[in-house]
């Protein structure tokens, strides 16, 4: 992995190890993926990430995959059939089942996704959340991107600088959105917008991974870089 130092943060509900890969210049920002199991493209491309970008040149730390768990049976929630991205300890948790996708979506979802969620039994009841918060914690970075699918768009908390916004939809040929109309209680974005933490929600399309890594990977290799983020601040 070309120098990244990989760092275990916690264990999955199953036990499964979660690891940080940690660049070699100080952290910027931080790249997240396979919050869900059943979007196991987004883990592929984060690792392709890694592979394309020496840790020397890196700014960003990469969570290739949050959570393992339910990336092995392809489910969307982790061992505890909790939805990892409603269980932040956001002041939007609510103790209830939410939506997993915007109404009116469905014709882009596939695969093993339901429509109903558990939120855990508390903010951060799961042992995946509790690792992320407290990575983000310690590195204290100016920008979390955090890989979905299916909904191919950015998806913007108020803190996020329109000229990065602009510049990484720009490279992919995505729009960027401030809001979907869909309530999404307890998501990372919103444990990061109650902390005034820029974060990026950056939806893939379902497609090949050829076709996702020649649309993507090239916008995310910048970011991991800061090339992106030189360009579009200069």
């Amino acid at each position: 992995m070309q120098g990244w130092r990989v760092e275990e943060i916690g264990r999955s509900r199953g036990g499964s190890p979660l690891h940080a890969f940690l660049p070699g210049r100080p952290v910027e920002g931080v790249l997240v993926a396979a919050a869900h199991g059943e979007e196991p493209e987004t883990l592929f491309l984060a690792r392709r990430v890694l592979e394309d970008v020496p840790a020397a040149e890196a700014c960003f730390a990469v969570v290739p995959c949050l959570n393992p768990d339910g990336v092995l049976v392809a489910r969307r929630q982790n061992a505890a059939g909790v939805d990892l991205n409603r269980n932040f300890p956001a002041a939007s948790w609510v103790d209830a089942p939410s939506y997993t996708y915007p109404p009116g979506c469905t014709e882009r979802v596939r695969g093993n996704r339901t429509n109903r969620s558990s939120p855990g039994a508390a903010p951060a009841s799961e042992p995946e959340t509790q690792a992320l918060v407290a990575l983000l914690e310690a590195l204290e970075p100016a920008l979390v991107v955090d890989l979905h699918t299916p909904l191919e768009l950015l998806l913007v908390t108020d803190d996020v600088a329109p000229a990065i916004a602009d510049a990484l939809a720009a490279r992919a040929g995505l729009d960027v959105h401030s809001d979907l109309g869909s309530a999404t209680p307890g998501a990372l974005r919103d444990w990061c917008a109650d902390r005034r933490l820029a974060c990026i929600t950056y939806e893939l399309e379902h497609a090949g991974m050829r076709q996702l890594c020649a649309r993507h990977l090239p916008a995310l290799a910048d970011l991991v870089a800061g090339v992106l983020v030189d360009r579009a601040t200069r």
